[in-house]
């Protein structure tokens, strides 16, 4: 049976201080990654060594309905270090800032979420742009 390779619908482009509405947003320092090293990773699949580059989001109607077209980029405005550990799923017990997110997200720790550095929390179906390991100088 062949393998299943599962395709993103993200269109990822440089970073840019304007999006193509308008909008203004702040961008990682010149220079802080190669964009050619950059690749869409599932968050369970952050390991230890990645970098983070910055999020995928998914496009919202007026009512926050998800609206079925490709996601959007938002890049970390900071230089990305390398993970110390890779994504773990959430525990509301293992820190302030967990116990915090539990309560405002409404997220228990059989919820599906993940953590990585940082503690910082994301949805199980989140993509994030990343630097692999292999890639990180």
């Amino acid at each position: 049976m062949p393998e299943l390779i599962p395709f993103h619908r993200v269109i990822v482009r440089a970073p840019s201080t304007e999006t193509a509405s308008g909008w203004r947003m702040a961008t990682p320092p010149e220079g802080s990654f190669d964009p050619a090293a950059v690749r869409i990773t599932p968050v369970a699949e952050i390991r230890p060594g990645d970098a983070l580059v910055g999020t995928i989001q998914p496009h919202y109607d007026h009512q926050l309905n998800p609206v079925d077209r490709a996601q959007w980029v938002s890049y970390f405005s900071h230089t990305s270090r390398p993970q110390a550990g890779g994504a773990r799923p959430f525990n509301p017990g293992h820190c302030d800032w967990c116990t915090h997110n539990a309560y405002v997200l409404g997220i228990s720790a059989d919820s599906g979420y993940w953590t990585v550095d940082g503690c910082t929390t994301y949805r199980p179906d989140m993509l994030l742009l990343t630097i692999p390991r292999e890639l990180t100088a």
